[in-house]
């Protein structure tokens, strides 16, 4: 295990990588925490190309970290715990920060690998919502996203933490528009299912097809018309209580749920 210490122009190309400008650039993202660590190292879409500890997690002996690590060759680095506050993101860092593979794939990609559940999403706009998604879906056993050409970036440092170590689990595919998702569903043979606030078919009715891309929509806006018109079939769920709506992660967690239950039910029967 080689650990070197952390060099002041690594330190610059690091603090960069906050911006997605810089990111896209090196194809490279930032992750966090002991979680992510253990995510990272088990997935292979996005590998991780570097780990930097700060030297008070380095002098602990033993442990989980030490554990992870001990029979990795990935290059490892260390710094001071001041160093690794201006790297991180976070108000306490646990003094573990991931350098990681960053490159997007697109959704032509996904045509030899296709799942019978596929998520689009249409230009979320906050990253916090795109990680949670992520990490509820992943709970569901859905793991394959199509992200529209408006959709914030899913290496956003607010995405990666709300993930929990989802993102490393899951594949994503970006950037896909309207004509892109239309003609791999008709070509893979899905149903298009959008989720809308109102006037779908209430959940507790929905038949999903066997193959099914499930749409969901901008946070204040959702679906763009266009999808609309698209979509084979529209859903919602309906509320019984005095809250105006769901927002956009509990509303489709719950989806997620229903889904999983077909999906069981219908393996069951064979």
């Amino acid at each position: 295990m080689n650990i070197a210490p952390l060099s002041k122009n690594r330190i610059k190309e690091i603090r960069k990588l906050h911006l997605k400008k810089y990111r896209q650039k090196a194809n490279l993202f930032l992750a966090e925490g002991i979680n992510c660590l253990e995510e990272a190292l088990k997935g292979t879409m996005y590998p991780v190309r570097e780990i930097i500890l700060s030297e008070d997690v380095l002098k602990k002996k033993g442990g989980h970290i030490s554990d992870l690590i001990a029979s990795s060759d990935i290059q490892i680095y260390s710094c001071s715990r001041h160093v690794m506050g201006e790297l991180s993101t976070e108000e306490n860092p646990q003094g573990v920060l991931l350098v990681c593979g960053g490159t997007c794939v697109s959704i032509e990609e996904l045509r030899n690998r296709a799942s019978d559940t596929i998520i689009y999403l249409h230009e979320i706009s906050d990253p916090g919502n795109l990680g949670t998604l992520f990490r509820s879906a992943l709970w569901f056993g859905f793991h394959q996203f199509v992200l529209g050409p408006d959709c914030v970036d899913q290496f956003n440092s607010k995405t990666v933490r709300a993930s929990a170590g989802a993102l490393f689990r899951i594949e994503v595919y970006r950037s896909a528009d309207i004509n892109s998702l239309y003609r791999f569903a008709g070509d893979e043979e899905y149903s298009l299912t959008a989720a809308v606030p109102l006037k779908g078919t209430e959940i507790g009715k929905w038949r999903p097809k066997k193959k099914e891309i499930l749409m969901l929509g901008q946070e204040t806006h959702g679906l763009s018309p266009d999808l609309l018109k698209m979509a084979d079939c529209c859903i919602s769920v309906p509320g019984s209580g005095e809250a105006e709506s769901l927002n956009l992660a509990s509303s489709a967690s719950i989806i997620f749920y229903v889904l999983s239950c077909f999906r069981r039910n219908r393996e069951k029967s064979g």
